[in-house]
């Protein structure tokens, strides 16, 4: 019986719901299954249902008539005291011994409150982040972690076998460009006079990779430039002059031989850019992996582009949507046919006129392979910027069998604001704020809350002078600051003879205090948050949870001695901060932030 305890709130739903639906049948002949919410307002009771809208036609009478009368027939289950109509609605109250049970059954299996079996162990995988490698993450990267990351706890406590993977795009010409911008900034490093394109990278962690690279091996690269600005003293290398000098770009698409002899000199730029392009992209994916996981982000898996093009599993992918009759050729190149599966998308090329695969076709035989790889459902988190990708994608895996097994969550921009101004950034030109840098700033549990909390398809203004206050206008200090709260009562009521751990459901019968059974019924909603959050697949409902259940413990606090002159009221409000606790600390756990005892 202590495993089932904790979900004795989903019974009680259960419950209501059947008994609801009886009276309904009873009443009114009608076979309706009524939807359960929480009232915003607590003075409305702690569920409601508006199954008396949806009868109106069916009995041709008022919803206010209809719930009046509903609220009499219902055959209440133990669990609740009263139903009573309210403008339509029929609105019920959890019954006092019901919430004492509930408390208990915190407190004897913490961890285990609120876990549902809505996802009956079905794989699930969330791809998040997925950030090409040419530069350290920055703000929005850190959003898709916060938010990602967050979203696969709490579908694991939902009862789904959630997976997070992040997509390393290590083949691109992206990536390439990294490679060669590095390699640029090391000439200049050398004293050459290097012109740098639009199209390089730059900024400080360019400039760090390259001293790097120079410092692992630079007699033989001092070597290499030696030769190199002996023929053309005092000239200035841009970028154009090295392209032709080298032919780096075609040597890279080619992957051949680039051995040139500029005036009888050997000079191996080809492979000087390769180290560079090995080099960078092996250094940027390390720094990726320490700032994910500093920023309490775990991934079950990195999955590499290049492992996927060398396995082969493109060409299938584009030759079983041959074999189906879903792609066609055209100016030399081969195109998909989404229009076949979504007539408001328009076909795409698979393989480009070069013979170079497009990224769409890269990414198609990717989504492919976590589904060869038995996932049920496959969610990606995309910057707004991926817009018109995602319905060729959606119209991809409707081709490959996968129609409602696939879904985009959007993720809005995030704008850093400091002192009222929006904070320019770019990375390309290096004009970024990392992950790193704002964890620094404001904090793991601070930067963290702050991207959960603003729904992820709302743009987020992320304001760095109210994250960085140490007060009640910061909601995570709030959060964070109740619970410390608590640890803090409960180690003066240890030290004054009332054990905590001792505390339990004989107690918990003194709880009747408006106060106390406030904090009771909102912890009754904590399984609802839980299912409303995997179901909308939105984790900032906890945040906003959490949020209030602080708001409702600290009134209790200023009215309520928790440790006074009577033993079994003491013990009861200890056991009533237990679970408070307990909810608290598995709440911020489940979002990737810390619960700390003192502040």
């Amino acid at each position: 019986m202590a495993r089932r305890r904790p979900r004795v709130i989903n019974e009680a739903r259960k419950k209501l719901v059947e008994a609801i639906a009886d009276a309904v049948r009873r009443t009114y002949k009608a076979d309706l299954s009524p939807e359960l919410s929480i009232p915003d307002n607590p003075d409305f009771g702690d569920i409601s249902t508006n199954i008396a809208f949806h009868l109106a036609k069916i009995a041709r009478k008022s919803p206010l008539d209809i719930a009046t009368e509903l609220a009499s027939k219902v055959d209440l289950p133990e669990e609740f005291s009263s139903a009573e109509p309210a403008g339509g609605f029929v609105n019920f109250r959890y019954a006092d011994a019901f919430l004492q049970n509930l408390l208990a059954g915190i407190i004897a299996r913490p961890q285990d409150f609120g876990r549902l079996e809505m996802g009956a162990g079905r794989k699930v995988q969330i791809e998040f982040v997925s950030a090409n490698p040419t530069g350290p993450l920055n703000v929005v990267s850190a959003r898709a972690a916060a938010v990602g990351s967050s979203l696969v706890n709490i579908l694991r406590h939902a009862g789904f076998d959630a997976s997070a993977e992040y997509y390393i795009n290590d083949a691109g010409n992206q990536v390439r460009e990294l490679g060669l911008s590095v390699a640029l900034h090391v000439l200049k490093l050398c004293g050459l006079k290097i012109e740098l394109s639009r199209d390089n990278y730059r900024g400080e962690y360019i400039e760090e990779l390259a001293r790097e690279l120079l410092e692992m091996d630079e007699a033989k690269t001092r070597e290499f430039l030696t030769k190199l600005s002996s023929i053309y003293a005092n000239q200035v290398f841009d970028t154009a002059l090295l392209k032709e000098l080298s032919e780096i770009r075609d040597a890279l698409e080619k992957q051949g031989n680039c051995d040139l002899n500029v005036k009888d000199i050997s000079i191996d730029f080809r492979g000087f850019i390769a180290e560079a392009y090995k080099f960078s992209l092996d250094r940027m994916i390390d720094g990726i992996r320490d700032a994910l996981q500093n920023f309490n982000t775990k991934f079950d898996r990195f999955f590499r582009e290049s492992e996927l093009r060398e396995s082969g599993k493109v060409e299938k992918l584009i030759d079983r949507l041959r074999v189906q009759g879903d792609t066609f050729e055209k100016d030399g190149a081969r195109w998909f046919a989404a229009d076949r599966y979504d007539e408001r998308e328009k076909p795409f090329v698979l393989i480009k006129s070069d013979g170079e695969y497009s990224y769409g076709a890269v990414d198609i035989a990717y989504h492919q392979d976590k589904f060869d790889r038995s996932f049920d459902l496959v969610y990606d988190i995309l910057g707004p910027d991926h817009h018109g990708h995602i319905g060729r994608m959606k119209a991809a895996m409707k081709a490959l069998g996968h129609e409602g097994e696939f879904d985009v969550l959007t993720l809005q921009q995030v704008n850093l604001i400091e002192g009222g101004e929006k904070v320019k950034m770019s990375k390309r030109e290096g004009k970024i704020v990392t992950l790193k840098e704002l964890v620094d700033d404001v904090g793991v549990d601070v930067a963290r809350y702050f991207f959960i909390a603003r729904r992820m398809e709302a743009h987020l203004d992320f304001d760095l002078g109210l994250a960085r206050k140490q007060s009640d206008e910061n909601p995570v200090f709030y959060i964070q600051y109740a619970h410390a709260r608590i640890c803090s009562i409960l180690e003066f009521a240890k030290n004054n003879g009332f054990e905590p751990k001792l505390a339990g459901r004989e107690e918990l019968t003194e709880l009747v205090n408006p106060e106390e059974l406030a904090l009771a019924r909102k912890m009754a909603e904590w399984p609802s948050v839980i299912e409303k959050c995997a179901v909308e697949m939105a984790p900032h409902h906890l945040c906003f949870y959490l949020h209030g259940l602080a708001q409702v413990f600290h009134p209790f606090y200023a009215k309520h001695r928790v440790v006074g002159d009577d033993d079994r009221t003491t013990m009861a409000r200890v056991a009533l901060c237990r679970s408070i606790k307990e909810v608290l600390a598995l709440g911020l756990g489940l979002l990737g932030i810390s619960a700390p005892e003192n502040m």
